[in-house]
């Protein structure tokens, strides 16, 4: 009789707590596949080669590939699309002023080596900009440099396009008024890109031409 009694226990526990352990163990490997899953994109983001335009001699006749010109009010923001440009998977090279400044150096001639050095200029345009003598003279400076260009990129943020200088109406912008921050900085860095691109498409009929000659 006790047999029977202990024997049915027994049965009841390996019914309830087997079926448990083989509910669970689909679930854990399901989690386990989906972490391992998910996590191989990120892999192969990270080791997506970088464009074969960051390696050309094109890009490296200039120290950087964007000088940043912006208020000090708007430093976050500077810092926050620098360090967009700058992460492995993109490769550029950036100017900013608090941080590739020489200490003891004249703003003037360093914002100017730092416009001439440079292959394209981004220029955050914002109410804090328009109030700036620095930002302006920047802003002279890269038009005298590089006139109805790519190498002009006006982000705007905080401000109507009815505020941006007539200087500048002319050129494509970045609006953040109403894209997001990611989307817009990805389009400085598509732009610089093609900027990129199209120097080193210029640059190669003549290096052909030298090599036949």
């Amino acid at each position: 009789m006790e047999e029977n009694h202990t024997s049915s226990i027994m049965c009841w526990f390996r019914q309830r707590f087997g079926k448990q352990r083989n509910e669970c163990s689909p679930g854990h490997s399901d989690t386990t596949s989906i972490s391992s899953s998910s996590a191989e994109p990120s892999t192969s983001a990270s080791e997506k080669p970088l464009p074969s335009v960051l390696f050309s001699s094109a890009r490296s006749s200039r120290r950087y590939d964007v000088c940043l010109c912006h208020t000090e009010e708007d430093t976050d923001l500077a810092q926050s699309l620098a360090c967009f440009l700058e992460d492995p998977c993109k490769g550029l090279r950036c100017f900013l002023q608090d941080r590739d400044c020489p200490l003891g150096g004249a703003v003037s001639t360093e914002i100017l080596q730092a416009v001439r050095d440079s292959h394209c200029w981004v220029l955050l345009l914002t109410p804090h900009f328009l109030k700036d003598e620095w930002c302006l003279y920047q802003m002279h400076q890269v038009l005298s440099e590089g006139p109805m260009s790519q190498r002009i990129i006006p982000v705007v943020i905080n401000m109507p396009r009815s505020q941006i200088p007539l200087e500048l109406r002319f050129l494509f912008t970045v609006d953040l008024n109403v894209m997001n921050k990611g989307l817009g900085f990805s389009q400085v860095y598509k732009t610089v890109l093609q900027y990129l691109k199209e120097i080193c498409e210029k640059q190669k009929p003549s290096n052909e031409s030298q090599s036949n000659s």
